[in-house]
């Protein structure tokens, strides 16, 4: 056996076994449709969705522009913009991942088939409760964002694997739940916003792990897949991070009264270039940076377009820890 060919089974073995402790925590907790979420509790008078200090405008002049029932308003449409997204990109996680399994994607990889028919099941058991949240809340869904309407076809796999596909999944899953963690953590959002975020949190928490071990498993069996992420990885994580901040249709719904919400070039300007949302696009990064250096996506070569990105700060931070 050759040096390539011991370490490869190596990451396999390695990747087996991460993906075998993830079968196990999915078939003893998975989420229920009808048991996890408290679908019993009145929804009250203006449910507060999203902790304040996470809503958009927060550490914005346009603050104090909005009344207390406009701001409450924009959590409850800036939460169900989030959960709308759920369903959508969740819907073609399921399309897109049984196709793949029915076709034969994971056959030399059993450990992986069988977890994907967990991480299918949990995916359609999310979508099916946002929805019921949805309607819960009595708020309307919001339409498919429209990069999400090719997003398999565009972002196959090259090689023996769909890794570009399970990367970018993980990558979206990762910074919306890095977003929603933190969304309703403050006692005055509503007890079903809280439960909704908080167990849909604990279970991609899975699939983000198994989604990044199979990455650092296999990202040395398709250069293109290589290349191509350790290239484009820092726009796409820029473009996601800055979308996750509001959508403008949340304005529009809310409609607020004072003028200044009309010009919405200036009003998205000032929120994503505020040191607040700095501050939280920063601990939002943190996990992903180290990710993306440990496991190769990150290449020096390509340390310009970081830094284009606006992440060059983090880079020195983490690189000035490690050395």
């Amino acid at each position: 056996m050759d040096t390539n060919t011991a370490e490869f089974e190596k990451k396999i073995n390695r990747l087996n076994t991460v993906t075998e402790r993830l079968i196990n925590s999915s078939e003893k907790r998975s989420m229920s449709t009808l048991n996890d979420h408290p679908w019993d509790v009145p929804v009250g008078e203006h449910p507060v969705l999203r902790k304040k200090e996470r809503i958009s405008i927060y550490g914005t002049d346009y603050w104090d522009k909005m009344t207390e029932a406009e701001r409450i308003r924009l959590s409850q449409e800036e939460m169900v913009s989030w959960w709308s997204a759920f369903i959508h990109l969740e819907s073609l996680v399921v399309e897109y991942y049984m196709k793949e399994l029915n076709g034969g994607a994971f056959d030399d990889l059993p450990v992986i088939r069988d977890y994907m028919k967990h991480f299918i099941k949990e995916e359609l058991v999310h979508t099916l409760v946002f929805g019921k949240a949805l309607d819960y809340f009595g708020i309307e869904i919001y339409p498919m964002p429209e990069f999400l309407r090719s997003f398999y076809d565009d972002n196959a796999g090259t090689g023996k694997y769909p890794l570009m596909a399970v990367y970018l999944t993980m990558i979206i899953e990762w910074i919306a739940d890095e977003y929603q963690r933190l969304d309703a953590d403050a006692e005055y959002v509503h007890p079903m916003a809280k439960a909704v975020v908080q167990a849909h949190w604990r279970e991609e928490m899975r699939h983000i792990k198994w989604g990044q071990q199979m990455i650092k498993s296999l990202i040395d069996t398709d250069d293109e897949f290589k290349e191509h992420a350790q290239q484009l990885t820092p726009v796409y994580v820029r473009q996601l991070i800055d979308q996750g901040v509001t959508n403008v249709d949340c304005f529009d719904r809310v409609n607020p009264a004072d003028p200044a919400f009309d010009d919405q070039e200036t009003l998205l300007e000032t929120v994503l270039e505020s040191p607040h949302r700095q501050q939280l696009n920063d601990e939002l990064m943190k996990p992903l940076m180290h990710y993306f250096i440990s496991s190769g996506i990150y290449n020096p070569m390509y340390h310009d377009i970081w830094v284009m990105q606006g992440f060059g700060h983090l880079l020195d931070t983490l690189n000035h820890k490690d050395s």
